[in-house]
């Protein structure tokens, strides 16, 4: 019997020495440009979606050219959709001057507003060592109608490992993307 109670403390006892794994919440950095808000310009609505394995809480990575995973101890802090729009809401502001850009607020009467809508099929890291984004944006004018489109495929490699230089390569991720898009909103 005693041998069997020393067993079990030894057993308890390593087991406790184990490091436990941490669970770790990401928010993208913050933008620390800001903009002079601009009356004049015609406000201009910004929407993000993603497919739906990267809406999810937990970050993506892919394995391999087929194959997807979600961290189990390293998730985002805040809906990744909304922090999204909030940064690209920031960088359009800064990045260009013939919109106002803001976010979808119930308060707002905004049925008659240019739109920007930004869709992701990839927002993620890889097992190449990048942090991926792709998808495609479209500018809506007023009534409605498409004034332009174009795809992206944004790849930034990360400067080390791990789940926080992944979380900041895709944050450039988006300034990189916010600056192809104001480029590209610009009048004709």
């Amino acid at each position: 019997m005693k041998k069997w109670l020393l067993i079990l403390v030894i057993f308890i006892t390593g087991c406790s020495n184990n490091e436990v794994q941490q669970d770790s919440l990401f928010l993208l950095p913050e933008n620390t440009t800001a903009a002079i808000a601009n009356n004049s310009l015609p406000m201009l609505l910004v929407s993000t979606n993603l497919d739906t394995y990267l809406d999810q809480a937990s970050l993506v990575y892919r394995v391999s050219d087929t194959k997807v995973v979600l961290a189990k101890h390293n998730s985002w802090a805040h809906q990744l959709s909304e922090q999204i729009n909030q940064r690209m809401v920031a960088n359009l502001r800064t990045n260009q001057s013939t919109y106002w850009p803001v976010e979808r607020n119930t308060s707002m009467q905004l049925t008659n507003q240019p739109k920007l809508q930004i869709h992701f099929t990839k927002f993620n890291g890889a097992f190449t060592g990048d942090a991926e984004l792709s998808g495609e944006w479209l500018l809506i004018d007023a009534q409605g109608q498409p004034i332009k489109s174009d795809y992206f495929q944004i790849n930034k490699p990360l400067k080390e490992t791990g789940y926080e230089e992944l979380v900041i390569a895709l944050a450039q991720g988006l300034d990189d993307l916010s600056r192809i898009i104001a480029e590209q909103v610009k009048p004709l």
